[in-house]
């Protein structure tokens, strides 16, 4: 990235939320450098490092802005923009093509459905420009948090932001441990907060060899538990537990890209189950191995 004196959170546009912000590339260092740029203008960033797991994170993440890198295995930006183009909540979504080949020509890359194209590496001046061209609304009650709930004193978060930054200044480009779990932790937090409108009362996230295990506590609303204390308690566990999975199969292409980006591996599986006599909630990510730690 050109080196700047100008302070980029000076230069950010001012809407009514922050803006989202999906940067899809394959070079991992790459993507996460955007990623940090994006951040530091204010923007609510989700990093992936490939065009197929950005199609799923896309439709759960609703960004306002798709930067995505033309070049990559499998799905291609151009095919990636293809198909998001054939979702009408895409139609109108801005979605921009980045690339290093310095003979790619802009008339090409608007036929197949992008806004336009930038060139590596990405100037500040040309961020800003994209992003003042966004008017971003609110969206509603329904997308705005539930009542936050105090966070327990031995809680351990990392968020993304500065595990992009940690990461970006070290050699190894890895975190350790205890910071992977941190930031695994603040992304699965700041996902119910911002998406399915709650925060648990606590949540521990541990990675063993090659399974990453995640337990929320306190994850029952109010309406839950009432419907788990009605006359037919198990009717109101069986609802209880095929609405949790179904809004954990709509969180997975988000906390699979979360879990990639923080350990670099690949989830392969994911296995839940909720009590709802306890509140207590269980996922396992089976991962492709177990992660290289810092």
């Amino acid at each position: 990235m050109p080196a700047t004196t100008e302070s980029p959170r000076a230069t950010a546009p001012r809407q009514t939320r922050a803006i989202r912000v999906l940067c899809v590339d394959d070079n991992r260092d790459g993507a996460d450098a955007l990623g940090l740029l994006l951040e530091a203008l204010g923007c609510e960033v989700h990093v992936t490092y490939g065009g197929e797991a950005a199609l799923e994170v896309a439709i759960a993440f609703r960004p306002d802005l798709l930067l995505v890198d033309l070049v990559m295995p499998e799905l291609d930006g151009r095919g990636l923009v293809s198909r998001l183009r054939q979702i009408p909540d895409f139609e109108k979504t801005t979605i921009i093509a980045i690339t290093g080949q310095k003979d790619e020509a802009p008339a090409s890359v608007k036929k197949v459905g992008f806004n336009s194209l930038l060139l590596k590496p990405v100037a500040l001046a040309e961020i800003t420009a994209a992003l003042a061209g966004l008017v971003i609304l609110d969206e509603g009650p329904s997308m705005r948090r539930g009542p936050a709930r105090k966070r327990p004193a031995d809680e351990r978060r990392l968020p993304m932001d500065e595990a992009r930054r940690i990461r970006n200044e070290r050699d190894s480009k890895t975190l350790t441990q205890a910071e992977s779990e941190a930031a695994i932790c603040d992304g699965i937090i700041r996902f119910q907060e911002e998406y399915l409108g709650w925060r648990p009362e606590r949540i521990h996230v541990i990675v063993i060899k090659d399974l990453l295990i995640v337990r929320i506590m306190g994850v029952l609303t109010l309406a839950e538990r009432q419907l788990g204390k009605s006359s037919t308690p198990e009717k109101g566990r069986d609802v209880i537990k095929q609405v949790r999975k179904q809004l954990m199969e709509v969180a997975r292409p988000m906390l699979e890209s979360l879990i990639h980006e923080v350990t670099g591996v690949k989830v392969e599986s994911m296995h839940h189950d909720i009590s709802t006599v306890t509140g207590e909630e269980v996922v396992i990510f089976s991962l492709a191995s177990a992660p290289r730690f810092g």
